[in-house]
């Protein structure tokens, strides 16, 4: 039994090591509850490394600033990124949130996207 377990962690430690993207964790990202609030929606989204990118679709034009939050694991926001948002009526566009590159992945727990307040 201990031999598989040597086993098991030699191909883990190869697997990070030689091998990277395979153990990267998906961090999940939520939008906030005053987006949903004026009808839009995240179709889709994808993390890597410190870039995030949404799926944006809406029934309604809509337009603002943009937040998107960086958590840690104790709810505090640890970084964060904003662009502009222009949606017509019943449209849809891909979002690319750049977070700062010295930003600790392995702190993020979870990516909230929020309509800025002015």
């Amino acid at each position: 039994m201990k031999l598989k377990n040597f086993i098991t962690a030699g191909i883990a430690l190869f697997s990070y090591l030689f091998f990277p993207g395979c153990l990267d964790k998906e961090i999940p990202v939520t939008l906030s509850g005053e987006l949903i609030d004026k009808g839009v929606l995240m179709n889709s989204f994808t993390t890597k490394d410190s870039t995030v990118e949404v799926y944006l679709v809406t029934e309604n034009a809509i337009e603002g600033e943009l937040l998107a939050k960086a958590i840690n694991a104790k709810g505090l926001e640890i970084s964060r990124s904003k662009l502009i948002m222009t949606l017509q009526k019943d449209d849809a566009k891909l979002f690319s949130f750049n977070f700062d590159a010295e930003m600790d992945l392995d702190l993020v727990e979870k990516y909230r996207i929020d309509l800025r307040n002015k």
